[in-house]
């Protein structure tokens, strides 16, 4: 049985690598081929070099074998415009590979009109998978205006429609789903953002009195709001990701002397070191999904805190797994931080512990793995 993983829209192997996301997209393709539920995957990406990349991985033991990268022709190489007219094109170009797989699989909404069309074309099997709903956030936000807003919306709706199954990272994109586009209760299911617990655990080292965040530099992360509050602190913020907000929030920090250190990018494999590192993580944002970095962090024994906005609260459970502002404000996040900074070691211990629990309960790749094979399975022997 052979699978096709349609990258997201404009997503190549490539920026996989360079933004670290490599190593902990692989595992569960990984996993499928080394139970032999799969004998071949397809990866069709949108990077011109990516085939190169690929066997430079196989060959250093960093890719599987049986992981074919299939790479957007150079001929669709065209600044802004080059990765729509390609994901229109992907089904036909790419026919030879797309016949012989029983399954198709999405990794986001952009991009997966080309699944649906392949769909259509071919008579498979399709799985619209989701790590957020993109529709859900942005009638949120509002960063877009409402045509790009109904186009979002038009794109999930044709994908619910075609395929045969889906999944979405989070019980409030599940009861959202299910409201928004009227569908079967018994068509969906929540999959969560898995971790690998072999690599994200507490080491149980002396810790620094310091906050990490890790995520995009982008403005639903509130990452102002963050950095003003820790300068309010005697506590270091180290920051790890990039985004359009950067050159902003490091000119913010400059002008006021705060005790922030940009990072930049990091592979998720250099993660549970810098994790361990740290007492505290922070993630503040106005809206999430279903933040891998939070999971991630609360995994290694982080003292986690947050904003009790969607997504974030479905994984913080104030006092309980970890420490939750009132709201987005950079006042109510001082509050939490200074909150935190003041919890005894046994307290601080209690919400360690109730934390990892929750994280074995739900987030480990084995549970994510075993449902998700379930999930095709029921699909192919429909």
């Amino acid at each position: 049985m052979k699978m096709a993983l349609f990258f997201s829209r404009g997503v190549s192997l490539k920026l996989w690598f360079e933004k670290g996301l490599f190593d902990r997209e692989k595992l569960l393709y990984e996993e499928y081929l080394e139970e032999n539920m799969f004998q071949n995957i397809y990866w069709f990406t949108y990077g011109s070099e990516d085939y190169e990349l690929s066997l430079r991985l196989k060959e250093e033991g960093k890719l599987h074998k049986n992981i074919e990268v299939i790479e957007m022709p150079k001929v669709f190489k065209i600044p802004k415009i080059g990765s729509y007219i390609y994901s229109l094109f992907l089904p036909f170009l790419q026919k030879k590979y797309l016949l012989c797989c029983e399954l198709y699989k999405t990794n986001q909404t952009d991009g997966s009109w080309s699944a649906v069309i392949s769909k259509r074309l071919y008579g498979k099997k399709l799985l619209y998978r989701t790590g957020y709903t993109i529709s859900q956030l942005e009638n949120k936000l509002k960063r877009f205006n409402i045509i790009v807003r109904q186009s979002i919306e038009f794109f999930e709706r044709l994908a619910y429609k075609n395929c045969d199954g889906a999944t979405v990272a989070s019980k409030h994109n599940f009861d959202y789903v299910v409201r928004r586009y009227n569908l079967d209760e018994n068509r969906l299911e929540v999959l969560y953002n898995f971790i690998d617990r072999h690599k994200f655990y507490d080491f149980e080292l002396q810790r620094e009195e310091k906050i990490v965040f890790i995520g995009r530099l982008s403005s639903e992360k509130n990452i102002l709001n963050l950095i003003k509050a820790v300068g309010k602190t005697d506590l270091q913020l180290d920051i790890y990701g990039s985004g359009y907000l950067e050159t902003e929030l490091k000119e913010y920090v400059s002008k006021h002397n705060l005790k922030v250190s940009f990072k930049g990018n990091v592979s998720n494999s250099e993660l549970p070191s810098i994790l361990n590192r740290a007492k505290y993580f922070a993630l503040v944002s106005e809206h999430e999904g279903m933040p891998k970095a939070l999971i991630e962090a609360m995994a290694c024994g982080c003292l986690c805190i947050g904003t009790n906005v969607t997504g974030i609260n479905e994984v913080i459970i104030d006092n309980k797994t970890g420490l939750l502002a009132r709201d987005t404000t950079s006042i109510e996040i001082e509050k939490v931080i200074l909150k935190a900074t003041h919890q005894s070691q046994s307290e601080i211990d209690d919400i360690k512990q109730n934390a990892k629990k929750y994280i074995d309960g739900n987030f480990t790749l084995n549970s994510i793995y075993e449902k998700e094979k379930a999930i095709i399975r029921n699909l192919i022997n429909e």
